[in-house]
């Protein structure tokens, strides 16, 4: 038996047909909105869409307002994983529209043109649509959870190294007495870039440099090793025509929540915890050798 009422078996058709007719429109509408962008920027770069043409603004209130009937309709129809609003689509839908209507506050007249160039985010929408896109998704969230402690370890060391070149060269330049500078400086370094702006001049400076890259160096192999890892995974499992990788982030989110909790180091994981109410429920249900000997008296 059907439990849906006849209102919604009526509207989902009519929803459903309005979303195959914006999905072969959502490519082309985006591509389009992006050269649009790249013209008005390139002939007006000190004018805002209310001062340039007026071709520009109403074509932008075309697609946006097309943008925004799929938001509305997707939100009505509501299909798919989870309440859309907050699943990772529905938020790549609201931010290709959001710039457009906060347009209309007068609070960001100033920054009109900041907030045209956010249009340029409607190009995450091409995620929905192509499964490469979602593959290489899945790969780096894959990864991630490998980073983590990669990244922690970059961090401490980072900061390890940032206050001993604020102290120690800091009395040499006057650039080492900014935090932000050395950060800067350390990250540039770390990453093998070397803009060569900056440079430690005293031989204790030097030293605390030389140990910093090689640590560092050891972890950004660590971290290509980890994203190489993930993605020779994911390509495997890509070559099975039913695998779909929007399936998989919520199952690699709980298969690594389900291996943290069970390698805490304090206090007790969760399987611990429901096997004790069990046990727990089960000593307060079973009666006691007193209760059984009143019950057995006659």
């Amino acid at each position: 038996m059907n439990s849906q009422s006849p209102e919604v078996d009526g509207r989902s058709p009519l929803l459903k047909r309005v979303i195959d007719v914006i999905d072969r429109l959502v490519v082309p509408l985006v591509w389009y909105s992006v050269v649009m962008l790249a013209i008005e920027c390139q002939f007006y770069p000190d004018s805002d869409s209310y001062d340039t043409p007026p071709y520009f603004l109403w074509s932008e209130r075309v697609v946006a307002l097309i943008f925004t009937i799929e938001y509305i309709v997707r939100l009505l129809r509501n299909s798919g994983r989870g309440f859309y609003p907050f699943t990772a689509l529905g938020v790549v839908d609201l931010i290709s529209i959001l710039p457009f209507w906060i347009g209309f506050i007068p609070a960001v007249d100033p920054y009109l043109r900041l907030v045209r160039t956010l249009r340029v985010l409607r190009m995450l929408k091409f995620f929905r649509y192509s499964r490469g896109l979602q593959l290489m998704a899945l790969g780096f969230y894959r990864s991630y959870w490998n980073l983590r402690p990669l990244m922690l370890a970059t961090l401490m060391m980072i900061l390890f190294t940032m206050f001993a070149l604020y102290e120690v060269e800091g009395m040499h330049q006057d650039e080492f007495r900014s935090l932000f500078t050395v950060a800067w400086f350390l990250e540039v370094t770390g990453t093998t870039v070397g803009y060569g702006d900056l440079s430690p001049q005293s031989t204790p400076g030097k030293i605390i440099v030389m140990v910093f890259m090689i640590g560092g160096l050891a972890i950004f192999m660590a971290c290509f090793s980890a994203i190489t890892s993930s993605f020779d995974q994911v390509f495997k499992e890509a070559a099975d025509p039913e695998f779909d990788p929007l399936d998989e982030f919520e199952k690699v989110r709980e298969e690594q929540e389900e291996l943290e909790e069970h390698f805490k180091d304090t206090g007790t994981s969760d399987v611990e915890d429901e096997a004790a109410e069990v046990e727990q429920l089960e000593a307060e249900e079973e009666p006691t050798d007193e209760s059984k000997e009143v019950g057995a008296t006659p």
